[in-house]
């Protein structure tokens, strides 16, 4: 009991010599939110230090690079009496309040929006090669409209505005987009708009009647087909387009190449063979359906890349009648949850299109550069654009496993591991199609692969499964 009292009396003893006159402590949280800022810090830190004390609707910042204002000054030189006049005064500004679509936002309306992370939208800006390429397309907009879907952090569209268009229209889905339109207001861009939900939802918001020069959308997903802004480029092709419009990038092709890569099935697969001393057999089942979304390394790759399937959207089939009915009546559905306060005015309503749904076939031939054993199936992406009329405005943007890739390459695993000699032949088929039943965020893909080669005869298939979020 002694010892408390001593602790006790030396805490208060200490207390009693810090000065706090310009903060109010209504309760204990705000007092120990307080007290470290008014403790020494060594020199080369103090001009970097803010500390926030909440005293009812007002803030106090503390710092020691800040001059007070309306505060008296304490004598320096004494150690804990230097905080509070550098202390200065924040109201409470409706910028620092929740805005009405924050407050009508809900865990279930945020939970799947991962593109409202700044990360997620850092590899746009430091993706030079897709720049590059967009950078084409703004040579040619000058006096031109412009529609960006899924333009996220909004630096495309941007760029497309600076670039002297007419008029440049993004449209998100992703909260991302409300700071979109902040950026652009801050750099006095007065020829773009920014839009938040899918074309679907923003239809009604749309200038009247406008057609678009340009439709700048990626429109495919790692397999191609299985991306939810596919729909919106198939609308916007068939009715925001001019005359002479064109989609960009208006064909992609999907690559496949062999790997081999013994440690990472190790670790994802043969691992769950005992775990701990336990026998969880059954996991490596569901580990065999789930496709792997990662790079991969230049020197795991044992094959020539082949080209396994190309769609072009000039020719790919549109929205039938009654799924472009479908679309345009979310337009008023949208306007209508916008009306309604108590609701988030985004919430995905995503059915494949029937092109996706039907999805393709492809059949491939991987050509063996050296002996190994193939372990996994890696598919990848790039894309183009073609202009008939401005060959100038022409880009391709290829990507090779191993190197740079603007998209995420897929790998699924094979039932039965294929060893190859060099030289031998892989022949593979490869069907992937989304099922409207599973909301449109789950792709089946088939696969089969088989060698005749020197080593062993060997086929081996798998269904798998790639969710999107």
């Amino acid at each position: 009991m002694a010892t408390h009292s001593h602790t006790r009396a030396r805490t208060l003893k200490l207390l009693s010599k810090i000065a706090l006159p310009c903060v109010v402590v209504p309760n204990i949280t705000d007092l120990l939110v307080a007290l470290p800022s008014f403790f020494p810090l060594p020199h080369h830190t103090r001009t970097r230090t803010r500390r926030f004390v909440s005293t009812g609707r007002s803030l106090y910042i503390l710092s020691r690079s800040m001059p007070a204002k309306n505060m008296p000054a304490e004598a320096p030189g004494k150690r804990g009496e230097t905080r509070s006049a550098n202390a200065s005064k924040v109201v409470l500004t409706e910028s620092l309040l929740a805005t009405d679509a924050e407050k009508n936002a809900t865990s279930k309306s945020l939970y799947g929006d991962s593109a409202a992370r700044v990360s997620g939208n850092i590899g746009t800006i430091h993706d030079r090669k897709r720049l590059r390429a967009y950078e084409v397309i703004f040579r040619n907009v000058q006096g031109k409209t412009l529609l960006h879907l899924g333009c996220g952090i909004g630096l495309y569209t941007m760029l497309a505005a600076r670039s002297m268009a007419k008029m440049v229209i993004g449209v998100d889905s992703s909260a991302i987009v409300e700071a979109a339109r902040v950026v652009a207001e801050r750099n006095g861009l007065k020829n773009v708009m920014f839009i938040r939900g899918h074309l679907s939802d923003a239809l009604l918001q749309l200038p009247v009647g406008m057609k678009f020069d340009y439709v700048l959308c990626e429109w495919m997903g790692p397999l191609l087909l299985n991306e939810r802004v596919l729909m919106d480029a198939l609308y916007a092709r068939d009715h925001l387009l001019t005359a002479s419009g064109a989609l960009c990038p208006n064909r992609a092709s999907l690559h496949v190449a062999a790997v081999s890569d013994y440690a990472f099935r190790l670790d994802t697969e043969d691992f769950w063979s005992n775990v701990y001393g336990f026998q969880m057999e059954p996991m490596k089942e569901l580990v065999r359906q789930e496709v792997e979304m990662c790079a991969i390394p230049g020197g795991n790759i044992v094959s020539a890349p082949c080209l396994a399937y190309t769609v072009n959207m000039d020719d790919l089939e549109g929205l039938t009648v009654e799924e472009t009915a479908t679309y345009e009546a979310q337009a008023n559905q949208a306007a209508a949850s916008r009306d309604n306060e108590e609701e988030n005015p985004v919430e995905d309503r995503w059915v494949p299109a029937a092109v996706a749904q039907r999805g393709y076939e492809a059949t491939f031939t991987l050509d063996i550069t050296r002996k190994a054993t193939v372990h996994y199936l890696t598919f990848y992406l790039d894309a183009a654009f073609t202009s008939k009329t401005n060959p100038g405005a022409n880009f391709v943007l290829a990507v090779r496993p191993g190197g740079h890739s603007s998209w995420t390459e897929v790998s699924v695993g094979l039932r039965e591991p294929l060893p190859v000699h060099a030289g031998e032949k892989i022949q593979g088929t490869v069907r992937v199609y989304t099922p409207a039943d599973k909301g449109g965020r789950i792709t089946v893909v088939e696969v089969t692969a088989k060698t005749a080669g020197e080593v062993a005869a060997i086929e081996t298939s798998g269904t798998y499964y790639y969710q999107s979020y």
